[in-house]
Protein backbone atom coordinates (compact mmCIF):
# COMPACT_ATOMS: atom_id res chain seq x y z
CA UNK A 1 0.00 0.00 0.00
CA UNK A 2 1.16 3.56 -1.19
CA UNK A 3 0.99 6.10 2.11
CA UNK A 4 -0.32 8.73 0.31
CA UNK A 5 -1.06 11.64 3.23
CA UNK A 6 2.02 10.84 4.78
CA UNK A 7 4.13 11.29 1.65
CA UNK A 8 1.89 14.39 1.25
CA UNK A 9 2.75 15.75 4.72
CA UNK A 10 6.88 15.08 4.62
CA UNK A 11 7.12 12.01 6.39
CA UNK A 12 9.94 10.33 4.36
CA UNK A 13 10.98 7.47 6.55
CA UNK A 14 9.43 4.19 6.43
CA UNK A 15 10.64 2.22 9.68
CA UNK A 16 11.43 -1.09 8.11
CA UNK A 17 11.12 -3.68 10.37
CA UNK A 18 12.48 -6.85 10.37
CA UNK A 19 10.64 -7.93 13.45
CA UNK A 20 7.18 -7.29 11.85
CA UNK A 21 5.20 -10.40 9.81
CA UNK A 22 3.24 -10.65 6.99
CA UNK A 23 -0.43 -8.77 6.31
CA UNK A 24 -2.11 -12.09 6.33
CA UNK A 25 -5.26 -11.90 4.94
CA UNK A 26 -8.23 -15.08 5.37
CA UNK A 27 -11.03 -16.02 3.23
CA UNK A 28 -13.47 -17.45 6.74
CA UNK A 29 -15.93 -18.35 4.32
CA UNK A 30 -17.45 -18.35 0.99
CA UNK A 31 -21.21 -17.18 1.65
CA UNK A 32 -22.06 -14.06 0.95
CA UNK A 33 -24.98 -11.50 0.93
CA UNK A 34 -23.96 -9.55 -2.28
CA UNK A 35 -22.55 -10.41 -5.63
CA UNK A 36 -19.88 -8.08 -6.06
CA UNK A 37 -18.62 -7.50 -9.66
CA UNK A 38 -15.16 -7.16 -9.33
CA UNK A 39 -15.17 -10.35 -6.51
CA UNK A 40 -11.58 -12.50 -6.67
CA UNK A 41 -14.08 -15.44 -5.23
CA UNK A 42 -17.29 -16.88 -6.48
CA UNK A 43 -18.79 -16.61 -3.24
CA UNK A 44 -22.44 -18.18 -3.39
CA UNK A 45 -24.99 -18.16 -0.50
CA UNK A 46 -26.32 -19.00 3.06
CA UNK A 47 -26.66 -23.18 2.43
CA UNK A 48 -23.27 -23.70 1.93
CA UNK A 49 -20.98 -25.42 4.57
CA UNK A 50 -18.08 -23.88 5.80
CA UNK A 51 -15.05 -25.80 4.47
CA UNK A 52 -12.81 -25.36 7.50
CA UNK A 53 -14.30 -26.55 10.52
CA UNK A 54 -14.44 -24.42 13.76
CA UNK A 55 -12.22 -26.32 15.79
CA UNK A 56 -9.67 -26.52 12.66
CA UNK A 57 -9.99 -22.58 12.76
CA UNK A 58 -8.87 -21.88 15.76
CA UNK A 59 -5.89 -24.44 15.57
CA UNK A 60 -4.95 -22.25 13.10
CA UNK A 61 -4.78 -19.06 14.48
CA UNK A 62 -1.87 -20.37 16.93
CA UNK A 63 0.11 -20.89 13.56
CA UNK A 64 -1.09 -17.07 12.46
CA UNK A 65 0.59 -15.47 16.01
CA UNK A 66 3.50 -17.11 15.66
CA UNK A 67 4.08 -15.38 12.31
CA UNK A 68 3.75 -12.03 14.06
CA UNK A 69 1.25 -10.70 11.38
CA UNK A 70 0.58 -6.72 11.41
CA UNK A 71 -2.32 -7.74 10.88
CA UNK A 72 -5.23 -11.01 10.31
CA UNK A 73 -7.86 -9.36 8.04
CA UNK A 74 -10.99 -11.56 8.61
CA UNK A 75 -12.67 -11.46 4.69
CA UNK A 76 -14.79 -13.72 2.70
CA UNK A 77 -17.27 -14.09 1.43
CA UNK A 78 -19.11 -12.13 3.97
CA UNK A 79 -17.28 -12.93 7.61
CA UNK A 80 -19.86 -12.11 9.52
CA UNK A 81 -21.78 -14.94 7.80
CA UNK A 82 -19.54 -17.55 9.45
CA UNK A 83 -21.23 -18.31 12.72
CA UNK A 84 -18.20 -18.72 14.78
CA UNK A 85 -16.72 -15.25 13.43
CA UNK A 86 -16.33 -13.78 17.28
CA UNK A 87 -14.77 -17.66 18.25
CA UNK A 88 -12.41 -16.95 15.74
CA UNK A 89 -11.96 -13.17 16.53
CA UNK A 90 -11.97 -13.67 20.24
CA UNK A 91 -8.98 -16.77 19.37
CA UNK A 92 -7.02 -14.23 17.97
CA UNK A 93 -7.13 -11.70 20.47
CA UNK A 94 -6.26 -13.70 23.19
CA UNK A 95 -3.35 -15.06 21.04
CA UNK A 96 -1.73 -11.45 20.70
CA UNK A 97 -3.00 -11.47 16.49
CA UNK A 98 -4.62 -8.00 15.53
CA UNK A 99 -7.61 -8.70 13.62
CA UNK A 100 -9.38 -6.75 11.43
CA UNK A 101 -12.48 -7.02 8.89
CA UNK A 102 -12.95 -6.61 5.65
CA UNK A 103 -17.21 -6.37 5.54
CA UNK A 104 -19.91 -4.93 2.94
CA UNK A 105 -21.52 -3.50 6.09
CA UNK A 106 -24.81 -4.68 4.82
CA UNK A 107 -25.53 -6.63 8.27
CA UNK A 108 -24.09 -4.09 10.80
CA UNK A 109 -26.91 -2.75 12.59
CA UNK A 110 -26.26 -0.94 15.87
CA UNK A 111 -26.34 -3.98 17.73
CA UNK A 112 -23.94 -5.43 15.54
CA UNK A 113 -21.61 -3.04 15.62
CA UNK A 114 -21.41 -3.14 19.41
CA UNK A 115 -20.78 -6.81 19.77
CA UNK A 116 -17.90 -6.15 17.20
CA UNK A 117 -16.92 -3.18 19.73
CA UNK A 118 -17.60 -5.98 22.51
CA UNK A 119 -14.97 -8.29 20.85
CA UNK A 120 -12.33 -5.76 20.82
CA UNK A 121 -12.00 -5.53 16.82
CA UNK A 122 -9.10 -3.37 16.08
CA UNK A 123 -10.36 -2.36 12.63
CA UNK A 124 -13.27 -2.61 10.04
CA UNK A 125 -13.13 -1.59 6.50
CA UNK A 126 -16.01 -1.74 4.75
CA UNK A 127 -16.13 -1.40 0.32
CA UNK A 128 -18.34 1.35 -0.93
CA UNK A 129 -17.58 1.62 -4.67
CA UNK A 130 -19.54 4.69 -5.78
CA UNK A 131 -22.60 6.72 -5.85
CA UNK A 132 -25.47 4.86 -4.59
CA UNK A 133 -27.31 3.90 -8.22
CA UNK A 134 -23.53 2.32 -9.33
CA UNK A 135 -22.69 1.05 -5.63
CA UNK A 136 -26.12 -0.78 -5.54
CA UNK A 137 -25.51 -2.35 -9.35
CA UNK A 138 -22.10 -3.27 -8.76
CA UNK A 139 -22.78 -4.86 -5.69
CA UNK A 140 -25.77 -6.41 -6.93
CA UNK A 141 -28.51 -5.50 -4.60
CA UNK A 142 -30.66 -3.04 -4.53
CA UNK A 143 -30.31 -1.26 -1.10
CA UNK A 144 -27.06 -2.09 -0.62
CA UNK A 145 -25.21 1.40 -0.63
CA UNK A 146 -27.49 2.70 2.48
CA UNK A 147 -27.25 -0.44 4.44
CA UNK A 148 -23.06 0.19 3.95
CA UNK A 149 -23.33 3.38 5.13
CA UNK A 150 -25.80 2.91 8.11
CA UNK A 151 -23.00 0.14 8.65
CA UNK A 152 -19.87 3.09 8.66
CA UNK A 153 -22.35 5.37 10.62
CA UNK A 154 -22.97 2.27 13.51
CA UNK A 155 -19.13 1.66 13.64
CA UNK A 156 -18.26 5.13 14.48
CA UNK A 157 -20.42 5.84 17.32
CA UNK A 158 -18.95 2.92 18.89
CA UNK A 159 -15.39 4.24 18.48
CA UNK A 160 -14.40 1.80 16.28
CA UNK A 161 -11.81 2.28 13.78
CA UNK A 162 -13.78 2.43 10.56
CA UNK A 163 -12.19 2.82 7.28
CA UNK A 164 -13.90 2.93 3.19
CA UNK A 165 -12.56 0.91 0.64
CA UNK A 166 -13.12 1.89 -3.02
CA UNK A 167 -12.14 -0.17 -6.08
CA UNK A 168 -11.36 1.99 -9.27
CA UNK A 169 -13.42 1.11 -12.51
CA UNK A 170 -14.01 3.17 -15.50
CA UNK A 171 -17.72 3.10 -14.77
CA UNK A 172 -17.21 4.57 -11.14
CA UNK A 173 -13.73 6.84 -11.72
CA UNK A 174 -16.68 10.25 -11.81
CA UNK A 175 -17.52 9.08 -8.18
CA UNK A 176 -14.35 8.89 -6.47
CA UNK A 177 -13.63 12.28 -5.18
CA UNK A 178 -17.58 12.27 -3.89
CA UNK A 179 -17.19 9.06 -2.29
CA UNK A 180 -13.12 10.44 -0.60
CA UNK A 181 -15.29 13.79 0.57
CA UNK A 182 -18.27 11.88 1.97
CA UNK A 183 -15.82 9.50 4.12
CA UNK A 184 -13.81 12.53 5.04
CA UNK A 185 -17.20 13.97 6.62
CA UNK A 186 -18.73 11.23 7.84
CA UNK A 187 -15.18 11.00 10.42
CA UNK A 188 -13.86 7.95 8.85
CA UNK A 189 -10.69 8.25 9.54
CA UNK A 190 -8.88 5.73 6.77
CA UNK A 191 -9.70 6.00 2.75
CA UNK A 192 -8.02 3.18 1.05
CA UNK A 193 -8.18 3.36 -3.15
CA UNK A 194 -8.03 0.17 -4.98
CA UNK A 195 -6.71 -0.65 -8.24
CA UNK A 196 -9.01 -2.64 -10.79
CA UNK A 197 -6.90 -6.58 -10.57
CA UNK A 198 -8.34 -8.72 -13.08
CA UNK A 199 -8.91 -11.74 -11.36
CA UNK A 200 -12.16 -13.53 -10.82
CA UNK A 201 -15.08 -12.15 -11.75
CA UNK A 202 -13.23 -9.13 -12.85
CA UNK A 203 -12.98 -9.54 -16.53
CA UNK A 204 -16.43 -8.06 -16.33
CA UNK A 205 -15.40 -5.26 -15.01
CA UNK A 206 -13.76 -2.03 -17.41
CA UNK A 207 -10.57 -0.84 -16.18
CA UNK A 208 -9.24 2.90 -16.76
CA UNK A 209 -6.53 3.38 -19.60
CA UNK A 210 -3.58 5.08 -19.18
CA UNK A 211 -4.28 8.77 -19.96
CA UNK A 212 -8.04 8.25 -17.81
CA UNK A 213 -5.64 6.71 -14.71
CA UNK A 214 -3.28 9.95 -15.12
CA UNK A 215 -6.14 12.39 -15.03
CA UNK A 216 -8.27 10.57 -12.04
CA UNK A 217 -5.22 10.30 -9.93
CA UNK A 218 -3.88 13.74 -10.39
CA UNK A 219 -7.05 14.89 -9.22
CA UNK A 220 -7.50 12.27 -6.68
CA UNK A 221 -3.68 13.45 -5.09
CA UNK A 222 -5.10 16.83 -5.30
CA UNK A 223 -8.23 16.43 -3.51
CA UNK A 224 -6.06 14.74 -0.95
CA UNK A 225 -3.49 16.99 0.04
CA UNK A 226 -6.21 19.34 0.55
CA UNK A 227 -8.61 17.31 2.89
CA UNK A 228 -5.43 15.85 4.71
CA UNK A 229 -4.73 19.58 5.87
CA UNK A 230 -7.97 19.69 7.81
CA UNK A 231 -7.74 16.65 9.84
CA UNK A 232 -4.29 14.87 10.85
CA UNK A 233 -5.88 11.56 11.76
CA UNK A 234 -7.28 11.31 8.18
CA UNK A 235 -4.97 8.69 6.31
CA UNK A 236 -5.49 8.18 2.59
CA UNK A 237 -3.60 4.86 0.95
CA UNK A 238 -3.62 3.01 -2.45
CA UNK A 239 -3.46 -0.34 -2.87
CA UNK A 240 -2.95 -2.50 -6.03
CA UNK A 241 -0.51 -0.16 -8.27
CA UNK A 242 2.53 0.67 -6.99
CA UNK A 243 2.80 3.14 -10.00
CA UNK A 244 0.85 5.57 -7.74
CA UNK A 245 4.22 5.83 -5.57
CA UNK A 246 6.05 7.49 -8.12
CA UNK A 247 3.36 9.50 -10.30
CA UNK A 248 2.84 10.93 -6.76
CA UNK A 249 6.48 11.64 -5.94
CA UNK A 250 6.51 13.23 -9.62
CA UNK A 251 4.02 15.92 -8.54
CA UNK A 252 5.67 16.41 -5.53
CA UNK A 253 9.64 17.09 -7.44
CA UNK A 254 11.17 14.06 -5.56
CA UNK A 255 13.81 12.49 -6.95
CA UNK A 256 14.52 9.13 -7.01
CA UNK A 257 16.70 9.02 -3.71
CA UNK A 258 13.18 10.56 -1.67
CA UNK A 259 11.91 7.42 -3.45
CA UNK A 260 14.20 5.06 -1.86
CA UNK A 261 13.33 6.42 1.52
CA UNK A 262 9.44 6.94 1.51
CA UNK A 263 9.19 3.20 -0.21
CA UNK A 264 9.37 0.85 2.82
CA UNK A 265 10.19 -2.82 0.42
CA UNK A 266 9.14 -1.70 -2.82
CA UNK A 267 6.96 -3.73 -5.66
CA UNK A 268 4.29 -6.26 -5.27
CA UNK A 269 3.91 -7.71 -1.45
CA UNK A 270 2.78 -11.49 -2.74
CA UNK A 271 4.41 -13.93 -0.98
CA UNK A 272 6.69 -11.89 0.80
CA UNK A 273 4.75 -8.82 2.55
CA UNK A 274 1.33 -10.67 1.84
CA UNK A 275 -0.38 -14.08 2.44
CA UNK A 276 -3.64 -15.19 1.46
CA UNK A 277 -5.60 -18.32 2.98
CA UNK A 278 -8.89 -19.34 1.76
CA UNK A 279 -11.81 -20.83 2.94
CA UNK A 280 -10.83 -24.23 2.27
CA UNK A 281 -6.77 -23.99 3.68
CA UNK A 282 -5.22 -23.20 0.25
CA UNK A 283 -2.39 -21.08 0.78
CA UNK A 284 -1.79 -18.22 -2.11
CA UNK A 285 0.46 -15.81 -2.77
CA UNK A 286 -2.40 -13.03 -2.57
CA UNK A 287 -6.07 -12.90 -3.35
CA UNK A 288 -5.77 -12.68 -7.12
CA UNK A 289 -3.55 -14.89 -8.11
CA UNK A 290 -5.62 -18.31 -7.09
CA UNK A 291 -3.85 -20.38 -9.71
CA UNK A 292 -0.62 -20.29 -7.78
CA UNK A 293 -1.31 -22.30 -4.93
CA UNK A 294 1.54 -22.21 -1.90
CA UNK A 295 0.39 -25.59 0.16
CA UNK A 296 -2.49 -26.64 1.73
CA UNK A 297 -2.96 -26.73 5.41
CA UNK A 298 -4.84 -29.42 5.57
CA UNK A 299 -1.79 -31.32 4.79
CA UNK A 300 0.69 -29.10 5.57
CA UNK A 301 1.63 -26.61 8.85
CA UNK A 302 1.44 -23.47 7.61
CA UNK A 303 4.33 -22.58 8.98
CA UNK A 304 6.23 -25.16 6.87
CA UNK A 305 4.49 -23.78 3.93
CA UNK A 306 5.42 -20.05 4.80
CA UNK A 307 9.04 -21.14 5.52
CA UNK A 308 9.68 -23.54 3.17
CA UNK A 309 12.84 -22.28 1.44
CA UNK A 310 12.75 -25.08 -1.03
CA UNK A 311 9.31 -23.46 -2.91
CA UNK A 312 10.21 -22.28 -5.88
CA UNK A 313 7.39 -20.48 -6.54
CA UNK A 314 7.80 -18.66 -3.22
CA UNK A 315 11.98 -17.91 -3.52
CA UNK A 316 11.06 -15.77 -6.97
CA UNK A 317 8.22 -14.13 -5.05
CA UNK A 318 10.69 -13.13 -2.18
CA UNK A 319 13.49 -12.04 -5.30
CA UNK A 320 10.83 -10.73 -7.56
CA UNK A 321 13.12 -8.25 -9.76
CA UNK A 322 15.10 -10.95 -10.52
CA UNK A 323 12.32 -12.73 -12.50
CA UNK A 324 10.47 -9.60 -14.12
CA UNK A 325 10.52 -9.19 -18.32
CA UNK A 326 9.61 -6.83 -20.80
CA UNK A 327 8.86 -3.26 -19.87
CA UNK A 328 8.57 -3.17 -15.95
CA UNK A 329 12.27 -5.05 -16.62
CA UNK A 330 13.49 -1.54 -17.98
CA UNK A 331 12.21 0.47 -15.77
CA UNK A 332 14.49 2.46 -13.27
CA UNK A 333 11.44 1.73 -10.41
CA UNK A 334 11.63 -2.15 -10.91
CA UNK A 335 12.59 -1.78 -6.96
CA UNK A 336 10.03 0.85 -5.68
CA UNK A 337 7.63 -0.78 -7.99
CA UNK A 338 7.57 -3.84 -9.80
CA UNK A 339 3.81 -4.29 -10.95
CA UNK A 340 1.36 -6.01 -10.29
CA UNK A 341 1.86 -9.90 -10.91
CA UNK A 342 -1.47 -11.02 -10.82
CA UNK A 343 -2.94 -8.05 -13.60
CA UNK A 344 0.68 -9.21 -15.66
CA UNK A 345 -0.39 -13.54 -15.72
CA UNK A 346 -4.01 -12.27 -16.24
CA UNK A 347 -3.11 -10.59 -19.43
CA UNK A 348 0.56 -12.98 -20.67
CA UNK A 349 -0.09 -15.73 -18.42
CA UNK A 350 3.37 -14.82 -17.67
CA UNK A 351 3.91 -13.90 -13.41
CA UNK A 352 6.55 -12.13 -14.47
CA UNK A 353 5.67 -9.64 -17.81
CA UNK A 354 4.77 -6.45 -17.29
CA UNK A 355 2.09 -4.88 -15.80
CA UNK A 356 -0.48 -3.69 -18.53
CA UNK A 357 -2.42 -1.64 -15.03
CA UNK A 358 1.18 1.04 -15.19
CA UNK A 359 -0.09 4.40 -16.20
CA UNK A 360 3.20 5.54 -16.10
CA UNK A 361 5.06 7.26 -19.47
CA UNK A 362 8.63 6.68 -20.63
CA UNK A 363 10.28 9.45 -19.31
CA UNK A 364 8.83 8.42 -15.74
CA UNK A 365 10.33 5.17 -16.39
CA UNK A 366 13.70 4.67 -18.60
CA UNK A 367 16.95 4.97 -17.16
CA UNK A 368 18.20 7.36 -19.67
CA UNK A 369 16.10 10.05 -17.43
CA UNK A 370 17.44 9.13 -14.41
CA UNK A 371 21.24 9.37 -16.10
CA UNK A 372 20.55 12.89 -17.74
CA UNK A 373 19.18 13.64 -14.24
CA UNK A 374 22.26 12.34 -12.19
CA UNK A 375 24.76 14.53 -14.76
CA UNK A 376 22.44 17.72 -13.88
CA UNK A 377 22.94 17.49 -10.87
CA UNK A 378 26.65 17.02 -10.50
CA UNK A 379 27.36 19.97 -12.94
Amino acid sequence: MIPVTKILKGIRTAHKRTDIGPLFIWDITEKCDLYCAHCHRKPSLYDQEESLSNEKCLSIIEDIAKMNPRILLLAGGEPLLRKNVFDIIDKCKSSGVKVGLLTNGTLINKAMAQIIKDHDVNYVGISIDGKETYHDHFKGKDGSFKLSWSAIDNLLKCGIQTGVRFTLTKENKDDLIYILEKSFESGVKRFCLHHLVYSGRVNEVADLNREEKREVMSKFFTRVKQISGLDDEFEVLTAGNHADLIYLSKMLKCDDAVLECINERGGCSAGNKVVYLDSTGIVYPCQFLLDEPMGNINDTPLLKIWNDTENILMNKFRTMSKHITGKCSECRHIKNCGGCRARAKSVSASLWDEDPGCYLNENETSHQKQKKGLEKNTT
